[in-house]
């Protein structure tokens, strides 16, 4: 999807986009599915069985994984290597 908005961006809008901007908004796209199932599951549904699908799901290809914080479904930070900016 994010090819498609990029592309169209370019041709339509006649936009230019630099690397930079690029990988931040590959970065924010990658990590918002992760992070958006999180909240799902801990402030939306709350239950249990609905956390631990999130964790099952995502904690194998999130990168150092077993660096990850027992809660880190919880944290609002980027989840696969980088830090969100403020």
């Amino acid at each position: 999807h994010l090819i498609w908005v990029l592309r169209c961006e370019r041709v339509i809008q006649e936009r230019t986009h630099s690397i930079g901007k690029i990988h931040h908004r590959w970065l924010s796209t990658i990590n918002a599915r992760p992070t958006d199932d999180g909240i799902t599951a801990t402030k939306i549904k709350r239950d249990k069985r609905t956390i631990q699908k999130v964790k099952d799901t995502w904690e194998y290809v999130l990168r150092n994984q077993m660096d990850l914080p027992d809660d880190w479904i919880t944290s609002r930070e980027v989840l696969v290597g980088r830090t969100r900016r403020a």
